[in-house]
């Protein structure tokens, strides 16, 4: 009867360690994803500091220049606040291949250097 049950259950193992590698593979995914987010959420608001802040001293050519820098496909929005300040939202949508896609937002608001 003992040899029976070890025949029965001789497979188990493969399967285990079948299952165990795909779900290591998906939270390594997950994983990228979500430093690539970060990434570009990160990179997004640098753009919109370097906007505001060129924006804010009336450098039109420093904030062109720093507009090209933005991530590929952003939409880069200028506006003011109540008070005066420069607020800038850069958008863009992110993408994990043709699977996931997840739209991310940096913002930076800069007041007006006295004079502009």
């Amino acid at each position: 009867m003992v040899i029976n049950r070890r025949r029965s259950s001789r497979g188990m193992v493969t399967a285990e360690l079948a299952v165990s590698i795909l779900t290591a593979a998906m939270i390594a995914i997950v994983m990228c994803w979500g430093i690539h987010l970060i990434a570009v959420q990160t990179e997004c608001t640098d753009i919109a500091a370097q906007v505001a802040r060129a924006e804010a001293r009336g450098d039109a050519k420093a904030a062109s220049e720093a507009r090209k820098r933005a991530p590929a496909g952003a939409v880069i929005d200028v506006g003011t606040t109540s008070d005066g300040a420069i607020l800038v939202r850069v958008s863009v949508q992110a993408k994990f291949g043709s699977v996931m896609s997840m739209k991310v937002t940096g913002r930076a608001v800069m007041p007006k250097e006295p004079g502009r």
